[in-house]
């Protein structure tokens, strides 16, 4: 809207609001005329025009580049895994520190067991005679588990007695061992194969209380002693 003024002279003059309040020079003779103060809608349309080319009084505008929001989806993912890495795999792996000592002394005797059980009822070990005992030599190596969120049923295994290698799975969760073991040949300290083991056989076996039990092919192994020869002690 605009202002409407005269002069003294005479001149009538139309200005616009945004002049209300101030002093103008009549274009006619030159003297200043006093143009009355804006009124309300006047100021409150300035005051909105204001706003508009200031954004004063406006809702924020918030822009976020797009390097910070990669930077903020990479951050979340790396503490997602983080997070999953701790209650899984780190986790597994601990477990698996202390039941390590457990199940490879478990292997150990369990297959020391089997195997002079299972030469003892063939006729090829004398548990009378201290002689070559079939004994596991050497560690036992565990391919324990990685990357896995819980403790599997399984965990293979492999090693050396000193009759031959032998190779198999160890149940953390119950101690239960399944294994395939050769016999017959001849094994240095666990690591050199002297002679190549001609015979093999599977078994199944735990060690619960100090106490060992083995099966093979269904069959429960026990070490046979052989009767006394009087004539050959």
């Amino acid at each position: 809207m605009a202002i409407h003024a005269q002069c003294s002279c005479g001149k009538s003059i139309s200005v616009a609001d945004a002049l209300a309040g101030k002093t103008i020079r009549c274009p006619a003779c030159g003297k200043g005329i006093a143009l009355g103060a804006p009124t309300p809608a006047a100021v409150a349309k300035q005051t909105i025009a204001k706003k508009k080319l200031t954004g004063v009084g406006a809702a924020p505008v918030v822009y976020i580049s797009i390097g910070k929001i990669l930077t903020f989806i990479v951050l979340a993912i790396v503490v997602t895994l983080g997070i999953l890495f701790a209650i899984g795999p780190m986790r597994v792996w601990n477990q698996w520190e202390v039941i390590g000592p457990k199940a490879s002394d478990d292997v150990k005797d369990v297959i020391s067991f089997a195997l002079q059980a299972e030469m003892s009822q063939q006729g090829m070990y004398n548990p009378s005679k201290a002689e070559h005992e079939p004994v596991v030599e050497g560690d036992v190596l565990f391919y324990r588990p990685l990357l896995t969120m819980s403790m599997p049923d399984q965990v293979r295994f492999e090693g050396k007695s000193n009759e031959g290698p032998f190779i198999g799975t160890y149940n953390p969760h119950n101690g239960e061992i399944d294994a395939d073991v050769a016999y017959g040949g001849y094994s240095f300290a666990g690591l050199v194969d002297i002679t190549k083991a001609p015979y093999h056989f599977h078994m199944t076996g735990r060690e619960v209380n100090k106490q060992i039990s083995a099966e093979s092919n269904g069959q429960s192994l026990q070490i046979v002693y052989p009767p006394v020869d009087k004539n050959n002690p």
